[in-house]
């Protein structure tokens, strides 16, 4: 293989947020142009290409990169989410509303509280961990679904992949240069 590879990523920090996992539009046009620069135009680029090498090379320099792209974002909000639903099962509000820039934080809602003085802050404060379990399924489900739309992506792509060049396990392939990038 004679491409270069690179650990620089094509996700810009920009989506690498809290608030984009929230509210995913954002991340799914980036997800949505990526598989449509990479896996929907497979066939034309293939066209192209008149060697296994160049085979290899199309697919390290412009599939893999878009890949990794891909599964970073899903991951990131993958992990957030199940930091997020930590946070909530131990009664943490979590604010991801903050401005860009800025960073969500955290608050600690009190586990007492004195009915007297506001008799609805434990309602409140249970409604609060509701949303915040409901947005954990929302990122959650979000996840589940671009994880099985990037797997049914990468089978085509892999199919397109053996009938224009050769037979090769290509899912097997982007794992193992998946593992050099990030290793270096």
């Amino acid at each position: 293989m004679t491409a270069s590879l690179s650990s620089q990523s094509l996700v810009p920090p920009s989506l690498l947020t809290p608030q984009n996992c929230h509210e995913s539009s954002r991340i799914s046009a980036f997800l949505r142009l990526s598989r449509l620069a990479s896996d929907d135009t497979i066939r034309q680029h293939l066209n192209e290409v008149k060697t296994p090498a160049g085979c290899d090379d199309y697919f390290a320099s412009t599939i893999v990169p878009q890949w990794q792209a891909r599964a970073q974002l899903i991951t990131f909000c993958e992990n957030y989410a199940a930091d997020f639903r930590k946070k909530t099962a131990s009664g943490i509000h979590v604010n991801h509303e903050e401005p860009q820039g800025g960073a969500a934080h955290d608050n600690l809602l009190p586990q007492t509280f004195n009915l007297r003085l506001d008799p609805y802050a434990e309602k409140s404060y249970n409604q609060k961990l509701e949303q915040q379990y409901a947005q954990c399924d929302y990122i959650d489900n979000w996840v589940s679904n671009q994880k099985n739309v990037e797997s049914i992506i990468r089978e085509q792509t892999s199919h397109v992949l053996n009938d224009k060049c050769y037979y090769n396990d290509w899912l097997a392939q982007f794992k193992k240069l998946d593992s050099v990038i990030k290793q270096s």
